[in-house]
């Protein structure tokens, strides 16, 4: 392995973090019942990772979710970083983008959809560059908004407070404060609140449908809750029907519940305190359905580095339960809270990275999940990553992958799994595989109903 090589890839493992978005209700394109995966990809970015990031949402407004696919390494002169857009069509995807949009600082690092708050009638989304610079701080990251369509055009760049705050590393959306209009979430993880919460972190909120800077609301780090910014997800957990807001902050993943006085109920700190001992606790976080039946929704938290039987990286997911008022739950104890935790084994290899609720796939009239595991083993290659499709009604308790039906790469060096999205009806995904071919990166689209890969 070449030192160029290694150094992008050990970067890319410290820093494995989900971008997670809100969907909105749209088709997929229909895919042939061929069995196994198609790959999507552009020769032009050679060791950009693509497939790093990506999401699915309706672009052009035609009813159909497209793509956009980062790839922050994608290098052209003295700029690092591109997104690529498929727009679906009537027989699915392209294998070649629709556009290439480059741009610079690990641009392409985190996506979010923004749904459609516009009169344009086309769809917005957001673009994290960790390590960009705008127009008042060098290199404190940036975040640029797009007007979806065959063209996208850029319609707003925000920048971090400081520099070397990695603003943007994390990007996420959801309506807040129940206006009707999704709100853009920002992660700035090395943020320095005060010299006593030195890189501590920082979320930040930019209310839809404008987005503005002078409306946004400063999540800042405390003494008690720090590492913010890695990780954050929405979705509503306590039934008031608005999303609430999830996020890691430093083996703790924190709730703050959405509502009218979102801008000022904040202050006070989370609603929701859900504890974790293992590494890389909170580096994933998805709200799923209701698995209990007690009418919140509930949410999985992974610890994709998780030490499982001696064996580092071996990772868990914690599924806990939703629920109102002010919370606090320890996700090690086996209380009624928790209503599963699931571990890795010893070829499974950060399990948990991604996570992902599907749509009913063994007819059993319940969601299922759908976990990554990048590192894991495949078939025949080692470490090229695995999904693990687990049936929802059997999520009780604790559990091992091996109730899962696994789904392994078949492609040499694909570390799958970095991103997960689902395309709409038919239970199609999108996969990343960021340094399939070499570091260039693929995108694998995938229909669980077939269960495999080629």
């Amino acid at each position: 392995m070449s030192k160029q090589r290694f150094e992008i890839l050990s970067l890319v493992l410290l820093f494995l973090v989900g971008a997670g978005f809100s969907s909105h209700a749209a088709s997929g394109p229909p895919m042939s019942k061929k069995k196994g995966s198609t790959g999507l990809g552009a020769n032009s970015l050679k060791g950009g990772m693509q497939g790093h990031s990506g999401i699915a949402m309706d672009l052009n407004n035609d009813g159909l979710k497209d793509l956009v696919v980062g790839a922050p390494y994608a290098k052209l002169r003295n700029k690092v970083g591109a997104i690529q857009i498929y727009l679906a069509h009537s027989k699915g995807f392209s294998a070649k983008p629709t556009r290439i949009i480059r741009d610079d600082g690990n641009f392409g690092w985190s996506l979010a959809g923004l749904g459609n708050n516009s009169s344009g009638g086309n769809g917005l989304f957001a673009v994290g560059a960790y390590s960009g610079s705008g127009e008042n701080v060098s290199l404190s990251g940036t975040v640029t908004v797009y007007q979806g369509g065959k063209n996208s055009q850029k319609a707003l760049v925000l920048e971090g407070d400081n520099a070397m705050d990695k603003f943007g590393y994390a990007v996420a959306s959801g309506d807040l404060n129940g206006d009707g209009s999704i709100d853009l979430i920002v992660g700035a993880p090395f943020h320095s609140p005060s010299p006593a919460l030195y890189q501590k972190g920082a979320v930040y909120v930019y209310f839809g449908p404008d987005f503005e800077m002078s409306g946004r609301l400063k999540i800042a780090a405390t003494a008690e809750y720090g590492g913010i910014g890695f990780s954050l997800a929405t979705g509503d957990i306590n039934d008031d029907g608005v999303d609430d807001l999830l996020m890691e902050a430093a083996g703790k993943v924190i709730g703050f519940y959405g509502g009218q006085d979102f801008s000022t109920s904040t202050g006070g700190g989370p609603n929701l305190t859900v504890t974790g001992r293992d590494r890389g606790y909170g580096r994933s976080i998805a709200v799923l359905w209701d698995l209990d039946q007690d009418g919140f929704n509930d949410i999985a938290i992974g610890a994709q580095q998780a030490v499982v039987a001696g064996v580092i990286d071996s990772g868990r997911v914690f599924i806990v339960k939703g629920g109102d008022g002010t919370r606090v739950i320890n996700a090690d104890a086996n209380s009624t809270d928790r209503l599963a935790m699931i571990e890795g084994a010893m070829d499974c290899g950060m399990f948990g990275a991604q996570v992902l609720p599907v749509d009913d796939v063994n007819g059993d009239g319940t969601p299922d999940l759908l976990v990554s595991a990048p590192h894991a083993d495949g078939d025949p290659w080692l470490m090229t990553g695995k999904l693990y499709l687990f049936s929802g009604s059997g999520l009780a308790g604790d559990a091992t992958v091996s109730i899962a039906q696994s789904l392994p790469g078949k492609k040499r060096d694909m570390h799958l799994g970095f991103f997960l999205a689902a395309l709409g009806r038919g239970n199609l995904v999108a996969v990343g595989a960021p340094t399939e071919r070499n570091n260039t990166g693929r995108v694998r689209l995938m229909d669980l109903n077939t269960a495999g890969m080629e």
